[in-house]
């Protein structure tokens, strides 16, 4: 389950309550990116919402 650190940023600042916008404004993309690179973070940690998302990535210790 080896997120890139693009999916790991965006789950940061997920993680951190930003939206798709925002995020994407922080880390210099488009909010379309920003859904893509989520996305993916989602499939890979079996996550059907941003929260459980986090909750995984944290639980896996991918996020303090």
């Amino acid at each position: 389950m080896a997120l890139a650190p693009r999916e790991m940023d965006v789950l940061a600042c997920v993680a951190a309550g930003a939206t798709n916008t925002s995020a994407a404004a922080a880390l210099g993309v488009r909010p379309e990116t920003v859904k893509g690179y989520l996305r993916s973070a989602m499939r890979k940690l079996g996550a059907h919402t941003r929260l459980e998302a986090v909750v995984a990535a944290r639980r896996a210790g991918l996020l303090p």
